[in-house]
């Protein structure tokens, strides 16, 4: 018998056959899973699960954000709100959905600012909602307090002058720190201000002033540290009420501080702190989760800096 008529002969045996035919078969398969992969829209829900109201491409809207939203939105019980405005808050939040997928779709945190520091801030809310969902045992907020009693205290105030001999041309800077001894010598003798400032050519170095005047009223301390460099704010510290620091060079000359009045900072009891220790707790506590997620996700990533900031 002919090969042809042994191939569609069914009662007898042929591979040449059952290869044709598998292999058809196969054929057929990848026609259909193509025509299928390049018609299809995508891997679709045709139904709204039960947990959402609405699907936005495939996107859910949870049906408790939907709830929650409507009565904040309308200030009702969800019950007592009306198919009108729900469907207001549905319509909304769709927009709001679609408003969101297209942003994303355009890569705009990648170049909004405003965007950014959205994602930045919902990123590290997330992070840090088991810290902030905790509360301090007072044994802990105790602990804390000892731990950082330097912290807390009243704030001090001060009244003062900050007067300057000047190095110029009529003063060298051997000569400006002379003067600026002398002053400090004759003000601890009880020689008044006003004397000591006329006889050595003593100025207000124009930190406190006040429409062209020495200003000396109340100054905070946070404020005084914004206003001197440290050495001088230091100088500042110790000093009480009529007396006057040792002299401080700096870069225009050479500095004396002449206190007039100072009210030190007082340590505060753990019971009038308690309220700010509870926030410091809390801070740290951000702090170091905030690290710690940090810390994960430069592990996880591939970053490149330029040659100048490589280590």
């Amino acid at each position: 018998m002919a090969a042809h008529e042994e191939f569609f002969d069914i009662s007898k045996p042929s591979v040449r056959r059952s290869m044709s035919l598998l292999a058809s078969g196969a054929l057929i398969g990848l026609v259909i899973a193509g025509y299928g992969l390049f018609t299809a829209k995508g891997t679709r829900s045709h139904a709204v699960p039960p947990e959402a109201v609405a699907l936005v491409n495939q996107r859910q809207i949870l049906r408790s954000d939907f709830m929650t939203q409507t009565q904040t939105q309308f200030v009702l019980p969800f019950a007592e709100t009306s198919r009108e405005q729900r469907r207001t808050v549905l319509e909304d939040m769709i927009n709001e959905e679609l408003m969101v997928q297209r942003g994303l779709e355009i890569d705009l945190p990648s170049y909004d600012p405003d965007v950014r520091t959205a994602l930045v801030a919902g990123v590290e809310l997330e992070v840090t909602a088991d810290v902030l969902a905790q509360q301090p045992t007072l044994e802990e907020l105790r602990t804390y307090y000892d731990r950082h009693k330097d912290k807390y205290s009243t704030e001090g105030v001060m009244q003062l002058r900050d007067l300057l001999v000047k190095t110029d041309a009529s003063h060298t800077a051997a000569g400006a720190h002379a003067a600026a001894l002398a002053a400090v010598a004759a003000l601890r003798r009880g020689q008044t201000l006003d004397a000591v400032i006329k006889k050595f050519g003593l100025v207000d170095s124009g930190r406190f002033m006040d429409a062209g005047h020495a200003d000396t009223g109340d100054i905070f301390q946070f404020a005084l540290r914004a206003k001197l460099d440290d050495a001088l704010y230091q100088a500042t510290l110790a000093l009480h009420d009529g007396e006057v620091s040792d002299p401080v060079e700096e870069s225009d000359g050479v500095h004396l501080i002449a206190m007039i009045k100072h009210r030190f900072p007082v340590a505060q009891a753990f019971e009038e702190a308690s309220n700010q220790v509870w926030t410091d707790v809390k801070k740290e506590a951000q702090a170091k989760v905030r690290a710690a997620n940090l810390a994960y996700l430069r592990s996880r990533a591939d970053i490149m800096t330029a040659p100048e900031f490589s280590r």
